[in-house]
């Protein structure tokens, strides 16, 4: 598990999942669910982002996309 666990300030490539109005969900490789606030993708895009935050009890982040 501990393979999965991200840090701010990780840079990746996630694939988006859903859109919505305020942001996009991703899924990281490693199978982690975030949200990138603002951004703008189309559902299976893979975006470059950077982890802001990693919440290690819900297993999530958000990021911004860079």
């Amino acid at each position: 598990m501990a393979e999965t666990l991200l840090r701010p300030g990780d840079e990746l490539t996630a694939t988006v999942t859903a859109t919505k109005p305020f942001g996009v969900f991703v899924r990281a490789d490693s199978g982690v669910d975030g949200l990138v606030r603002g951004a703008r993708a189309e559902v299976g895009a893979s975006i470059r982002i950077r982890v802001v935050e990693f919440d290690d009890v819900e297993h999530r982040f958000s990021a911004v996309a860079v």
